[in-house]
This record gives structure tokens, sequence and C-alpha cells, in this order.
């Protein structure tokens, strides 16, 4: 009984971080985007790691809402603007340095003009050069934004 507990545990949970791949669209509508850095998921919870992707942007560069959702927080974080939708599917989107002119509630549809990479405080250092960082959140932490948008393959154990 315990194993079918468990079992059926970890496909709902399976279930849960599984996002309709039609549902999110890429962020930035330039076709020669450039990947500056990839996610590294951290060893634990506290540990170093790089909890999204970034993206070569230049200053006012658009930025697309990746999925239909609202506008969940938009304001500083220590040196830098964040903007951040909470999908209809229960993830959290955040991009900074990003402005927009809406207010937390505000709806977005997916594929939508919704925020801009905007100059960041004056003390904020870009670790990539002029980027925006693009992160993904569940309730179990931080997911690879590659997975919401195609880019991450599945694993296939080899024999």
């Amino acid at each position: 009984m315990i194993r079918i507990l468990a079992i059926y545990a970890t496909f709902s949970t399976l279930l849960l971080l599984t996002p309709p791949a039609a549902d999110w669209q890429e962020p930035f509508p330039s076709q020669d985007l450039q990947w500056e850095a990839e996610y590294v998921a951290p060893k634990t919870e506290y540990a170093a790691g790089h909890r999204g992707v970034d993206f070569r942007q230049e200053l006012n560069s658009i930025i697309k809402a990746p999925a239909a959702g609202e506008v969940s927080f938009v304001g500083l974080v220590v040196d830098r603007p964040v903007v951040t939708i909470s999908t209809a599917n229960g993830y959290l989107a955040s991009f900074e340095p990003a402005c927009t002119n809406l207010e937390v509630g505000d709806a977005v549809k997916a594929g939508s003009d919704f925020a801009w990479h905007c100059a960041p405080e004056t003390e904020y250092e870009y670790h990539c050069g002029s980027c925006i960082h693009f992160s993904v959140r569940s309730a179990y932490g931080y997911l690879s934004p590659e997975y919401f948008l195609a880019g991450l393959k599945p694993s296939v154990l080899l024999g």
C-alpha cells in the first residue's frame, strides 16, 4: 500500500510540474536571440546556482508575456526592477531588470507586450553584459525556463 501511495504521489507531482508546451511562448521577439547563460540547478535549496536564463537584450527591448496570467509583482528587488507574472497554471515567471506600465492584478495574454528591458539602479552590475534574467518558479522551487520554452529535452537513460 505504501508503494502505491509513493507512486501516486510521484505521478501527481509530475502532473503538477508538466506545463502545456503550447501555452508558453518566447518572451523576446528577436529572431537572432542570444542566450548568455543557461539555468544551473543548485545542489541544495540555499546553494549557488543560476536559477534562470539570461538573454542578451538592448535597453528598451520589448518583453512579451511567456504565458497568460496576471501581473503579481512590480518593483525593486535590491537594486533592479523586477516584473513577475503569475500564470494561469500556477507558475511565476519573472524578468529583471524589467519595467512595465501595468499594475499588480492586470491580466496579460501570452505573447502580448507587457514589459521592457529598463536600466537598473546605478549600483547594479550586470553579470552578463546587457541582458535580461528570466526565471520560472513553482510551489516546489525554481525550474528551468528552457523546459517551458521547449528548449530542454527529456532525459534519456542509456543502457
